[in-house]
């Protein structure tokens, strides 16, 4: 059966898309098309008209799921019935045999509830004074819906979904929010809830039953206002507080109609959908919510064998700064930041547990004289997180601290640990992400090193000169650009070479600062000095962790606002075309002043790739999102983002991590060879 599902990116709408596609073929329409479309899906826009018309007039089934919810008023009605015309006008009966309308079982606010408390779809319904334009445009579209399809001679089929719930749904996750902020709610009340996936299922057997010219409503258990609100606040971790029964029937009045049943104690009747799809879903109230993420602390091989071999989904959380960029995560958490200290050291090889964090293995190398040839500026992260993500500075020699990893043991799906030496084709399959926990890793160390950093300001008509091979220069190069004021700040770190006495000892440069700030605290920590020189690890990495780490993490996590970073790699031959696009874009972004861009340069010297990080911090997600979408511009899929910083969802594991093995190198259209650009530094 071809099914054609409009509104396929709407919360129910992408459930249907995935219910309806695992036995059928699927035409999906979105107003704007995923990120990241799902695989053998045939993707149209809505307002791509041919495309749109080659959709409905290809399928069996149109299923009308869509709401435009970016108009107000008399102009909301009007833009959804057109959306309803047009599709309405491109059903033919020598093809389409069916109809679907989304309706929604507020249309029983016209109801009176006291004559009508049980509530079904027999009841005849008409428009009144005091509804809402949600519920009139669902009143008026069924009359519509089935008058249309009456004069062509096509089946339909209305349904009225109840509340929906389910992963990132409003009245579940969204409500549990709410709570966080203001646990309040009211008691008495009738709620009738079905889970989307539940709702998907039943459609299609609607759908295969061969249920037509009817209207359905979509719909499971019966629970009271009482139960909903308190677990909802308990998952939430409030003490739940309910409105007086005086204030709830003062209030009544004041409710919309889309939110009748808070109103009255009514109840809407889902016998009929159980009788005709046959689904019995057998819910219980706890289950029509996601379940709260368990915190699991790894602090033995056994406790990460039990998560596993448990069979529930889970996610391995290190020491670094994921969760303050991302959303919360609704799965359970594995915590390494306990399963950690140092194996043993032999040779040039240091073995770790994967909690340990750079910053303990650097405490333990440097008495030795010995340190890791490259390093990230900060280094609060564990061992175990180099391994999935590119953990990186700026290095003319490496692309990350992974490149340093000679060898790991891991626990696989099965609860059973394994050891695997450095195999590039393994190791990108493992990283692509296969439900394996790192247990230990093997980092080659070297021996240390003194290094100096000189800093330098320029205009930022630099910037082209350093990304198109001038970091070449430096054994290190890294770049804060600041576009508002045109300038980049610029570190030039290589091997010391004599001393000077205008040098001075390490310290922590706040790179992130505004430029004005940056240039006062440099010119109050450097005093006339021209280098900062010491070890490697206190210039390379002069950041061994976050002061009030947990406070200022809560501060990214929870503020109204979500404070994110993101970090974006390009290969090095397009960078400058990527550059190039966001010089463009950057008047549309709206930065802020004294708002930069982090950039650093790394490469693999055995294959000649380089590769150019550009890192942003902002409140504003969409400046996040043009940073993608200018790469992808630049690059084709060739672009990665950095796995411990703000991921989207719709980001694929294939942009997580650079692939190392030569099966799965990347390449570009017209790429030139770059190791002939080396400079000599």
């Amino acid at each position: 059966m071809k099914i054609c599902l409009v509104g396929a990116g709407g919360g129910i709408g992408r459930q249907l898309l995935k219910t309806f596609s695992a036995g059928h073929e699927v035409s999906a329409v979105y107003r704007t098309l995923p990120q990241h479309l799902p695989s053998g899906i045939e993707a149209v826009r809505f307002e791509d008209e041919d495309g749109l018309a080659q959709a409905v007039h290809g399928a069996e089934v149109v299923v009308h799921a869509a709401l435009n919810t970016s108009k107000r008023g008399q102009a909301f009605i009007a833009a959804n019935r057109d959306v309803t015309e047009r599709l309405l006008s491109l059903i033919r009966p020598d093809q389409c045999r069916l109809f679907v309308y989304f309706s929604s079982q507020v249309v029983y606010a016209a109801l009176d509830p006291v004559q009508h408390p049980v509530q079904g779809e027999d009841a005849e319904l008409a428009d009144r004074p005091g509804l809402d334009y949600y519920t009139r445009l669902k009143l008026q579209e069924e009359e519509r819906v089935i008058a249309a399809c009456r004069e062509k001679g096509i089946d339909y089929l209305i349904v009225r979904p109840t509340v929906v719930m389910g992963p990132n749904m409003q009245w579940s996750s969204g409500i549990v929010a709410a709570m966080r902020m203001a646990p309040f709610g009211l008691k008495g009340r009738t709620i009738n809830l079905i889970h989307v996936e539940d709702l998907s299922k039943q459609l299609l057997a609607l759908i295969e039953r061969g249920v037509v010219n009817d209207v359905v409503n979509l719909g499971d258990l019966d629970v009271s206002s009482d139960d909903y609100f308190r677990y909802a606040a308990s998952l939430a971790h409030r003490p739940m507080l309910f409105a007086p029964n005086w204030l709830t029937g003062a209030a009544g009045r004041a409710i919309p109609s889309t939110l009748w049943f808070f109103a009255h104690n009514v109840r809407v009747d889902s016998e009929k959908v159980r009788r005709l799809s046959g689904i019995a879903t057998n819910r219980q109230l706890a289950e029509f919510f996601e379940p709260p993420a368990r915190i699991v602390e790894a602090r033995s091989l056994d406790d990460i064998r039990e998560l596993v071999r448990s069979g529930t989904p889970y996610h391995a959380i290190g020491r670094g700064y994921f969760l303050w960029f991302n959303d919360k995560l609704t799965t359970h958490q594995l915590v390494m930041e306990h399963y950690a200290g140092i194996v043993r050291l032999d040779g040039d090889l240091l073995t770790v547990r994967a909690g340990t964090t750079l910053r303990a293995m650097l405490e333990h190398l440097t008495p030795l004289g010995m340190t890791l040839a490259t390093l990230p500026e900060f280094v609060d992260i564990s061992a175990g997180a180099c391994f999935f993500a590119e953990v990186h500075g700026s290095s003319a020699d490496y692309i990350s601290v992974y490149d340093l990893i000679t060898a790991i043991r891991y626990v696989d799906r099965d609860g059973e640990e394994k050891a695997s030496q450095r195999d590039e084709h393994e190791w990108d399959r493992l990283r692509e992400g296969n439900g394996i926990v790192v247990t230990e890793v093997t980092f080659r160390c070297r021996p240390n090193h003194r290094l100096a950093n000189v800093i330098e300001w320029h205009p930022d008509s630099r910037l082209e000169s350093y990304v198109e091979g001038g970091y070449l220069a430096n054994l290190s190069t890294t770049v804060h650009w600041y576009p508002r004021s045109r300038e980049l700040m610029v570190y030039n770190v290589n091997p010391l070479e004599g001393t000077h006495p205008k040098d001075r000892g390490p310290f922590a440069p706040m790179r992130g600062s505004p430029a004005a700030m940056q240039k006062l605290l440099l010119s109050l920590r450097l005093r006339g000095r021209l280098r900062i020189v010491g070890s490697s690890e206190q210039v390379l990495a002069p950041w061994t962790g976050v002061p009030a780490k947990h406070l200022v993490g809560k501060l990214f996590r929870d503020a109204r606002r979500r404070v994110r970073n993101m970090e974006v790699c390009v290969p090095d031959t397009c960078a400058a075309d990527f550059i190039s696009r966001l010089r463009q874009k950057l008047p549309e972004m709206s930065l802020t002043p004294g708002q930069g861009v982090g950039v650093r340069f790394t490469r693999q010297p055995s294959t000649g790739r380089g590769f150019v990080w550009v890192e942003m911090t902002s409140r504003n997600i969409e400046q996040m999102h043009a940073l993608i979408e200018m790469a992808r511009a630049a690059c084709g899929e060739s672009f990665w983002l950095h796995r411990g910083k703000y991921v989207p969802r719709w980001i694929g594991t294939e942009h997580l991590f650079i692939p190392r093995s030569p099966g799965l190198a990347w390449t570009m259209p017209g790429e030139i060879e770059t190791s002939a650009r080396r400079e000599p530094r």
